[in-house]
């Protein structure tokens, strides 16, 4: 069993406790707990991903504890079974279409008022701030890439690149903590797929700071070819990428080029942009797309 992050004393003992309880109330052999995380998710309160139980083989489970402070003891607070096999059969493309706007994807009616979990000092309002990409960033890094001090979008929410080293139980977990009801079981699957297997580090492949910031480095020649031929870009957007009034190519690739590259990746949420993913491009290909796409002449458009 390993546990997700330092703990300190307090919390150390708690979690022996809250594995105590697991063990004592089963038998030992019905449970195994050999590839269990073991997290808090508060000061009173803690939680085990992957557990697994002999008579029910297909699913892991989650367990929840809170301490009962009279007792001193850690209690069962809740238990949810996770089908690995729903994991399997997750879409990322439409994953990473929710992370961006999952109203248009889903269905959904789009919301009114601010997300209850959007901090108040943040300066978004009204339907923006239920999308995921509101507080984690096109980029995925949150607070410490371009959403960070000084962003109009920043939040001081932490970025999510790194949850895909967590196991698939821990980021469907985090995913139904957000307590979104318009999300479905199949948009939790799709949006842990994304987080698992869809993101990447951008800042190995635009630069983030300096006197070259937001440069793409991918090939631009060979993305001007796919550009005009099996990505299929040149027929929507033109051949200087303006053909689209409200869309300028150039203008939004050398602005926010982490959005661009992931729309280029997974497509526009609510539009008919297809996925250079399913179309088979290798991610180098995508990046060559959008350095290409910075060549082409700007009309100053509005970022998503």
């Amino acid at each position: 069993m390993k546990t997700a992050k330092l703990l300190n004393v307090k919390t150390f003992f708690a979690v022996l406790a809250a594995v105590s309880t697991v063990s004592n109330g089963v038998s030992a052999g019905d449970v195994d707990l050999s590839a269990a995380i073991v997290a808090p998710t508060g000061e009173t309160t803690i939680r085990l991903y992957e557990v697994k139980y002999a008579p029910t083989p297909d699913f892991l489970y989650i367990v929840d504890f809170f301490l009962d402070e009279e007792t001193l003891r850690f209690e069962l607070n809740g238990v949810t079974a996770v089908e690995p096999s729903n994991y399997e059969g997750a879409d990322v493309v439409r994953g990473g279409l929710l992370y961006d706007n999952w109203w248009k994807i889903n269905g959904e009616s789009e919301p009114s008022e601010n997300y209850a979990r959007y901090p108040d000092t943040s300066s978004q309002s009204g339907s923006g701030t239920w999308r995921c990409k509101e507080c984690h960033g096109w980029d995925y890094k949150g607070n410490e890439g371009a959403y960070e001090i000084g962003s109009s979008h920043y939040t001081d929410i932490e970025g999510l690149y790194q949850v895909k080293n967590r196991p698939m139980a821990y980021i469907y977990g985090a995913i139904v903590d957000h307590n979104i009801p318009s999300l479905s079981e199949p948009d939790i699957w799709d949006l842990t797929k994304f987080l698992k297997e869809g993101t990447v580090d951008m800042n190995k492949y635009i630069v983030f700071s300096g006197a070259q910031s937001k440069s793409a480095t991918g090939d631009a020649d060979n993305g001007r070819t796919l550009y005009e031929n099996s990505g299929g870009c040149l027929k929507c957007h033109g051949a200087d990428g303006n053909k689209i009034a409200a869309v300028s190519v150039g203008a939004i690739a050398n602005s926010n080029p982490w959005e661009t590259l992931h729309k280029i990746r997974f497509g526009n949420s609510g539009t008919k942009m297809p996925a250079m993913i399913s179309k088979g491009l290798s991610f180098q290909e995508q990046l060559d797309i959008l350095t290409y796409a910075q060549t082409l002449p700007p009309i100053e458009t509005e970022a998503h």
